[in-house]
């Protein structure tokens, strides 16, 4: 059935003129509406042109030129293979960075982060989703000689790490599919999950525990123990503690997990 042309919209069939090319700026403040629904709505999910299309009532055809615009700007991204828009999350971190919110978290997270290193002696780091990948926000190193070493901007597969997979277990069911739909399952080691339904029993099993790890499946050597962080009520992403394998038995990831547990409930509480 053919979709209905949104109010103000030209039904779809041949354009000609300027509708040919992608949406113009110039057009107005009725399109920065719409592309900021666009962009609040992708930000539930990745979409399709034509579900975008009917959440801002317009054609498909115009959602897609409003898509193909915010494409072009680096802010929307459009998987190939399902035919999904969604944002590309680091776009807006040089728009978090300066804002009140971000200053809010990095003073609740940082000295908690500073508190962990501190207590443990192993690398405690912040990560945050974006497109298949943890980005690490907030890193303080270890106080050993032999470590972990990494540095801000670091980015991680979400299907392999533990930040990652903390990250994944605290989603709801339809977030979490959205989540999967975008994992390539590239990168790490053999140990690593090698798709979706591995991946799931992994999640399982950090939901149960509180919290997740990963040894040696994001490279060889290294071990990380991480939990799914709130701010109030908002998921923003995951910490944890990483460091050499070596330094990292069943008991030490045991208690590490459930310090992280109890500690984040100072932020607003793991998801369950």
């Amino acid at each position: 059935m053919p979709e209905r042309a949104g109010r103000g919209d030209p039904p779809d069939g041949p354009e000609t003129g300027a509708e040919a090319g992608v949406v113009s700026l110039r057009s107005g403040p009725g399109l920065l509406v719409r592309a900021f629904t666009a962009i609040e709505a992708l930000a539930d999910g990745p979409s399709t042109a034509a579900e975008i299309a009917r959440t801002l009532d317009v054609n498909r055809s115009t959602a897609l030129r409003l898509l193909t615009e915010l494409e072009a700007t680096g802010y929307v991204r459009r998987d190939p293979r399902s035919k999904r828009y969604s944002n590309v999350t680091t776009r807006f971190y040089a728009l978090i960075a300066s804002s009140e919110d971000h200053a809010d978290w990095s003073e609740v997270v940082d000295p908690i982060l500073s508190e962990l290193r501190d207590e443990f002696g192993e690398a405690a780091i912040m990560g945050v989703p974006a497109n298949g990948t943890m980005v690490y926000l907030a890193f303080f190193p270890s106080v050993h000689l032999v470590a972990v070493r990494e540095r801000l901007g670091t980015t991680r597969p979400m299907h392999c790490s533990a930040l990652g997979k903390a990250y994944l277990a605290a989603l709801s069911a339809q977030a979490l599919d959205a989540e999967l739909a975008l994992l390539t399952f590239r990168g790490g080691t053999d140990l690593a999950a090698k798709g979706p339904i591995e991946l799931r029993e992994r999640l399982e099993a950090a939901r149960a525990r509180g919290y997740a790890y990963e040894r040696n499946e994001t490279f060889d050597g290294g071990t990380c123990v991480a939990v799914p962080v709130r701010i109030g009520r908002s998921l923003v992403g995951a910490i944890g503690l990483s460091g050499p394998s070596s330094r990292f038995n069943d008991e030490r990831i045991r208690v590490i997990g459930e310090r992280l547990v109890a500690v984040t409930r100072r932020l607003g509480g793991p998801a369950r």
